[in-house]
């Protein structure tokens, strides 16, 4: 008799985590045992046994072990942190298309900065990358311990909304701050973070003749079972989680739930 075997590819394999880092009150970043093979803008569905599952931005370049940057808002993103195993299946999706451009503009608000730090550390410098990260106050800016390597490695502008005594950085939203990128008309943009925030950066963006071809928007908040099965991440005809999380703005900007 011949035994055949099939690959179930929605089974997570079982990962150690080997180091948990507080980044703020209800963030933090883990990193597992195995290499990422992943591309900036991937994600992954980490699970804990018994309570879930929860699709994931991956924050680690393809050379860099697995690191998975969460904010505890839901029931399996309060318990992962508590974990010294979870489980994971992945990288899903398609990732920030970096390889087609020279000069790269990044734009990232709040929580959304992880796949920004996994195209950081996957460039090293060898693109001119310029990337505007905003939150809303000082404490919560994430990667802080790694903000001196991102000068290094970018053209890198932080902002908060509300600064307070300690803080010497700009104020204001991302976008006050997309004019002060030079030659803007020949720059791809990647955009990621709030509805709101990605909204009025494409408007700003398309003021100084950013072609829509070259604005992408990851639309990763959308997803939830991240394999087409629950119907969340409907955007027109597009299933986030299936055909993307990346888009193209000249791809969905007749869509109106992109920026629901």
């Amino acid at each position: 008799m011949i035994t055949i075997t099939i690959a179930n590819n929605f089974k997570p394999r079982e990962e150690n985590i080997i180091e948990k880092t507080r980044e703020t009150n209800d963030v933090y970043t883990i990193e597992l045992a195995s290499d990422s093979n992943s591309l900036p803008g991937q994600f992954y569905e980490l699970s804990v046994l018994g309570i879930g599952e929860a699709p994931i931005s991956v924050a680690s370049s393809s050379t860099e072990r697995l690191k998975f940057t969460v904010r505890n808002i839901g029931h399996v993103t309060s318990k992962i942190f508590e974990q010294d195993r979870i489980g994971v299946r992945g990288p899903y999706g398609n990732h920030w298309p970096f390889e087609k451009y020279d000069r790269i503009l990044a734009i990232a608000g709040g929580i959304g900065v992880p796949p920004i730090r996994s195209l950081i550390h996957e460039l090293k410098g060898k693109k001119e990358l310029w990337v505007i990260y905003g939150a809303r106050t000082p404490s919560d800016l994430v990667y802080k311990y790694e903000f001196d390597q991102w000068k290094n490695l970018s053209n890198l502008i932080l902002t908060v909304d509300r600064g307070d005594e300690n803080w010497n950085g700009k104020v204001g939203l991302v976008t006050k701050f997309i004019s002060e990128i030079p030659n803007l008309k020949n720059m791809a943009a990647f955009l990621i973070g709030p509805p709101i925030m990605m909204e009025n950066s494409v408007k700003e963006l398309l003021k100084y003749e950013v072609s829509p071809e070259n604005i992408y928007l990851s639309l990763e908040r959308r997803m939830e079972c991240g394999f087409g099965v629950c119907g969340h991440c409907n955007v027109g005809h597009f299933y986030v989680c299936e055909d993307g999380p990346i888009f193209k703005y000249s791809e969905v900007r007749d869509l109106p739930e992109v920026f629901l």
